[in-house]
């Protein structure tokens, strides 16, 4: 009984006269035992905890996710009515649509007409200048 009770405490208390490798063991084995000591003295609370941070991860994941997509969803929206409103601006339109003179209805589409032309041809030259810089860098 007395072998045991040493080779216990050699295992808890290495004495300096070993070699590290079994040192490292026996500190892996102090751990082990430790992490044990605290599980059982939380009692079967600890795994309520740990199936509670389990969750509070995945639904911290699912709310980050949530509100990527809301913020992407909403400046793709963004993205498009500022493009719709500035090839067609509201006005023109309102008036194509409306019971005006067929003059008035005549000069907003002539607008429109204009103004799509002016996109078009910076498009246009936006396209061709990356194109030739994409060219030249490769």
């Amino acid at each position: 009984m007395q072998h045991q009770w040493q080779s216990f405490l050699e295992l808890l208390w290495p004495s300096r006269s070993d070699a590290s490798a079994s040192q490292s063991r026996r500190m892996a084995f102090l751990q082990v035992g430790i992490a044990l000591a605290i599980a059982l003295a939380a009692g079967p609370e600890i795994f309520l905890a740990i199936e509670m941070t389990t969750l509070l991860e995945l639904l911290g994941a699912s709310l980050f996710l949530t509100a990527f997509a809301t913020g992407a969803k909403f400046t793709v929206w963004s993205s498009w009515r500022a493009a719709r409103n500035t090839l067609l601006p509201a006005a023109e339109i309102y008036v194509i649509r409306s019971n005006a003179a067929v003059s008035a209805k005549a000069q907003a589409l002539i607008y429109c007409a204009i103004n799509a032309a002016w996109w078009l041809a910076g498009s246009l030259v936006v396209g061709v200048s990356a194109r030739s810089v994409i060219r030249w860098a490769v």
